[in-house]
Formats: structure tokens, C-alpha cells, sequence
């Protein structure tokens, strides 16, 4: 599976998962996997505890080289075109399931790249967006590569949805909404030092996590149908 965001760190948890990083962002590319920032890692340390670390990891880098501006979290890309190249770097990959933990904003090259993803079966997971909105963000690649994408909002500890979380609409039509864990959820820095992220990127994971996991299960069961052990 692919992770589009900010750059992962080879940590010891994650070094035995991690099959490549693509950086899309800078010319010449950055050394793979020394991240600037920890975002990435958080996120894929949340994905490999959630699918028991039964997972091949891809990170395709999108943080913009010369970094956030003061007072913006990474992963900072305000160009369209690198975050669009790196869906469709997943897509031609033929990756499971792709995890986009950040805003993707209203750009006609990205709500089409993602469309093809779910074209090709790929299962596009979006955080919802941490605005506190009464509905989500990404909304329009969510509709657009419909059945296969799936919005992720956050809930807090006690199972109820987080204040700052991205809402679906009062009456969703044309695309896919859940809710999964996204307050002080346990993770890792880059440096490996244990952290905890609260947003709806460190929900997202968690569903594809999931979603790897049901793909996984139909593998099985099918091998299984035609005799193949």
C-alpha cells in the first residue's frame, strides 16, 4: 500500500514493512526515507500496529522541499501537481490501497487522479479535515472515486466524534464516510520516540488499515475456494 505524505523514516518498527519511497516533490530527489518532519511516520506507525504489521509499506514523498511556513502543519504542499503525480505513482504501482492523510483542496488534477485509482479497484482512504466543519473536506475525490474512497472523521477517547473533526453532511449521497479512532492516538516519531497524534490523518490509517485487512481476508477465502493453499 502507499502512503502519500510527508516522507518515512526507516524506524526499527517499521524497517522490516518499508518496500520503497518515491519523492515527487524535489529535483533531485531527497535520500529515502530522512523525513523532515514526523508526520509520515506517525501515520505509518499507526497503519502497521492496526494491520499487525501484515503490510508492505510505499511512501511516496510529497512535502514541499522548502518546508511549512510558521504556524502550518506538515505535510506542506500548496503545488497540486507533485500530489497529484504521487496518486497516480500508487495507481501505476498497482497498490492495494492508497492513505492521504492531508487537504488536497479543490484541484481538478487531483479529484481526477483519484478517480483513476478507483477506477483501477484501488481503495483511496482521505481524512475528512480537522476544521470542525458540519461536513468533510476532500469531498470532491471522495465522490469522485466513489464506491472505492472513503472520507475517515475522528472520535475521541470515548468513542464519540472529536471536536475539531471534518463531519459528514446531514444527509451524505455519493460517497463514503467513517469514523475510526483520531484523538492522542499512540504512535512514533521519526526519530522513533513514542508520541501521540490527534487529527483525522491519524484516523485515516486506522480504516486502511482495516481495509487491508478485509482485502487480505477475500484473498484468502478465494485461494481457498479453488483449492490453493
Amino acid at each position: 500500500m502507499a502512503i502519500i505524505d510527508s516522507g518515512v523514516a526507516m524506524t526499527a518498527e517499521l524497517a522490516p514493512l518499508l518496500v520503497a519511497e518515491y519523492d515527487v516533490a524535489a529535483r533531485p530527489a531527497r535520500a529515502p526515507f530522512h523525513p523532515r518532519y514526523d508526520h509520515g511516520t506517525m501515520v505509518a506507525t499507526i497503519l502497521a500496529r492496526a494491520a499487525g504489521r501484515d503490510v508492505g509499506i510505499i511512501s511516496i514523498r510529497i512535502d514541499d522541499p522548502e518546508g511549512c511556513p510558521a504556524n502550518v502543519s506538515p505535510p506542506c504542499q500548496n503545488d497540486p501537481a507533485p500530489v497529484a503525480t504521487a496518486i497516480r505513482k500508487a495507481t501505476a504501482l498497482r497498490v492495494d490501497a492508497i492513505n492521504i492523510s492531508l487537504a488536497l483542496g479543490q484541484d481538478d488534477g487531483i479529484t481526477a487522479a483519484v478517480r483513476e485509482a478507483g477506477a483501477k479497484g484501488i481503495k483511496v482512504v482521505l481524512a475528512a479535515g480537522n476544521e470542525g466543519w458540519d461536513h468533510p473536506g476532500n469531498l470532491a475525490p471522495a465522490r469522485e472515486a466513489f464506491p472505492a474512497a472513503v472520507l475517515v472523521g475522528a472520535l475521541d477517547g470515548a468513542g464519540h466524534p472529536w471536536s475539531g473533526t471534518n463531519r459528514p453532511g446531514p444527509t451524505p449521497r455519493d460517497y463514503n464516510y467513517v469514523w475510526q479512532p483520531g484523538v492522542k492516538v499512540p504512535t512514533a516519531a521519526a526519530d522513533g520516540s513514542a508520541v501521540r497524534g490527534t487529527g483525522t490523518s491519524f484516523a485515516a490509517p486506522i480504516e486502511t488499515a482495516r481495509l487491508l485487512r478485509t482485502i487480505g481476508q477475500v484473498r484468502a477465502s478465494s485461494r481457498t475456494a479453488n483449492g490453493i493453499s
